[in-house]
């Protein structure tokens, strides 16, 4: 996405709330009653959801700014799903004006160069943890800003945490008897696995196991099937060759397929569910 787009979309939302505004002040009842008006309310305030609050995560735009805009568009939304007040529609709307073009257009407006189209990506947010967020959106932030090799290296790395916690909450006793069991394995697909551990604590595991050792030992705890295994350990080559020079590319289509496997088969997989 060019950067012209992200101002296009932020002034076709500004217009709309305009309109909106003037619409509901003809309104001759107290109330905005009839459901074609509050239909229309659902649809500005939804295009804040689909279409805009995604791009943010790419600009130097402060958390409670984004916090008030979120709030302020899920009141409206919320106005529009029962019988309310007119002045409160039209109070709501006035304050998401009243500092929409500094807080939002300026911003963007200021930035530099081509953005990239990451609102996909941010899917990913879904499903995770308070930590992992604050994580995934540095992630994200850098894939905004087209620092792709950089985004999957710490994409990866809260991956990885959230199977380094769902391996503590199992037990480490559990995932080093597992790891026992496999080295005597002789035949078979794990026969192989020629490893065993003896973990205790989270930053044992996270110093002493290897991710692609890791996803061995998930596959056989059941956590994970084979082709989930397969995926993942084509995301961790990946993560490989954008950590260290090389001459494959990372393409936003490589890094759409990295984050939806990421997202699919870890973060929203209720076997790792911590």
């Amino acid at each position: 996405m060019r950067k012209e787009d992200a101002i296009s979309a932020l002034n076709t939302l500004e217009n709309s709330l305009k309109q909106l505004k003037s619409s509901l002040s003809g309104i001759k009842s107290k109330y905005v009653a009839r459901k074609e008006d509050q239909q229309i309310v659902r649809q500005v305030a939804t295009k804040w959801f689909e279409d805009v609050e995604g791009l943010l995560i790419r600009f130097s735009i402060s958390d409670d700014t984004k916090k008030k805009y979120h709030d302020l568009f899920s009141k409206l939304l919320s106005l529009s799903l029962t019988q309310s007040w007119k002045h409160t529609y039209l109070r709501t709307i006035n304050d998401l004006l009243l500092d929409y073009k500094s807080d939002l257009l300026i911003p963007v407006l200021k930035s530099a160069g081509q953005i990239v189209a990451i609102g996909h990506l941010t899917k990913i947010l879904e499903n995770v943890t308070d930590e992992e967020e604050e994580y995934l959106n540095e992630a994200l932030g850098c894939a905004g800003s087209g620092f792709f090799r950089a985004s999957i290296v710490l994409a990866w790395s809260a991956a990885v945490h959230r199977m380094h916690k769902v391996i503590e909450k199992l037990g480490f006793d559990e995932f080093n008897k597992k790891t026992k069991e496999m080295k005597n394995i002789k035949e078979g697909r794990f026969k192989r696995f020629n490893k065993s551990f003896n973990v205790s604590s989270l930053s044992e595991l996270r110093a002493t196991v290897f991710d692609n050792d890791l996803l061995w030992v998930l596959e056989y705890w059941g956590l994970i099937d084979s082709n989930q295994h397969e995926r993942l350990s084509i995301c961790f080559t990946m993560r490989n060759n954008a950590a260290h020079p090389g001459e494959a590319p990372i393409t936003e289509e490589n890094l759409a397929s990295f984050y939806s496997d990421l997202k699919k088969i870890v973060f929203d997989n209720p076997k790792f569910k911590l």
